[in-house]
């Protein structure tokens, strides 16, 4: 392969003429825009997708289950940077080189890459494996994706050894990376959708993820350590306390700083003043519930701590430039 091509080689540990794998290959040798390997029937069930947006950025998706054990081993190389999120059972893999094993529980987000690896995957019978993996070229890029700082990715797996990064997913995570695996738009149209939709996950990764390990100093200009762990303590009891969060004086008490400086810190560190961000998580907590339950948006509201659901409806027609009625009502058709 010429010097920073990207490749991927999956190869069946028992079958090496196995179907499958030599389907998958095809996929990943292809350059098509958009592509699809179903699982065959005597396998099991499910697919790997494949869209190609530009020459910059790749998406697959993975959503199968298999009727027998099967372990798979992987090659990767060239300058991919990834960022990976296991949607469905947790998955565990080995690589070549490396003791023990890696993981990644169900919700878990994982950054990887920047290097050549060998890795062997067991896919356990009759457990749903889901995951969305977007590959970045660091050799290529273009429009508006050129500015993603990857570079900030890079830092934390140098500090990590380089091989795996991992964290929890979030609300506002899960709800890009359902609209991403759902995308219903075609051709040029699905091309622009999906690289808008990137661009908005690597942003909220960076700032609820990396943010929190404090790798963004220009952000924390004037923090001490001593703050940052007080405010990081302050989000935690507003996010586990969403529907009857403590007023701003009590949750300055409780993590040993004054108001002015609760007020000022946590806009600085997350983005938001302590009351738009518990709206804020209010409206990912409920957009999650009514896409994952059968509750009404009344309902809910209430469950997230709306206390009237055109008070709900009003603060998410503001974040997600629709109501909220007309938003799922198309989701389900």
């Amino acid at each position: 392969m010429e010097n920073g091509e990207r490749w991927c080689q999956i190869d069946n540990k028992i079958d090496s003429n196995c179907s499958l794998t030599l389907e998958l290959n095809h996929m990943y040798k292809s350059s098509w825009f958009d592509q699809i390997v179903k699982l065959p029937e005597q396998m099991g069930q499910g697919y790997w997708q494949r869209v190609q947006p530009n020459s910059f950025l790749e998406l697959v998706i993975c959503d199968v289950s298999f009727h027998d054990n099967m372990k798979m081993s992987s090659k990767e190389g060239g300058n991919s940077l990834n960022l990976g999120f296991c949607l469905g059972e947790s998955i565990h893999w080995s690589v070549a080189g490396q003791p023990g094993e890696f993981g990644l529980e169900s919700g878990g987000v994982s950054v990887y890459g920047d290097n050549e690896a060998s890795n062997n995957c067991q896919y356990e019978r009759d457990r749903r494996f889901q995951g969305l993996t977007i590959k970045f070229n660091h050799t290529e890029s273009n429009g508006a994706l050129q500015h993603l700082p990857l570079h900030k990715l890079s830092a934390v797996l140098a500090a990590n050894c380089g091989l795996y990064y991992n964290t929890q997913s979030t609300p506002a995570l899960k709800r890009v990376v359902h609209e991403i695996t759902h995308c219903q738009y075609h051709g040029d149209i699905k091309r622009i959708y999906l690289e808008g939709k990137v661009m908005e996950l690597v942003a909220i990764y960076l700032s609820e993820s990396l943010m929190e390990k404090n790798l963004s100093s220009t952000s924390t200009s004037g923090l001490s350590r001593t703050d940052i762990a007080s405010l990081q303590r302050a989000k935690d009891i507003v996010d586990a306390n969403l529907i009857s969060p403590p007023s701003l004086a009590a949750l300055a008490q409780r993590v040993c700083l004054n108001e002015f400086k609760l007020k000022k810190g946590f806009k600085l560190l997350f983005g938001l003043p302590v009351y738009a961000y518990v709206i804020d998580q209010r409206l990912e907590r409920a957009f999650g519930l009514l896409r994952e339950s059968h509750m009404t948006i009344t309902e809910a509201a209430y469950a997230v701590g709306f206390g009237k659901a055109g008070h709900f409806s009003e603060h998410f027609k503001k974040k997600f430039g629709v109501n909220p009625s007309d938003y799922f009502r198309h989701l389900k058709r």
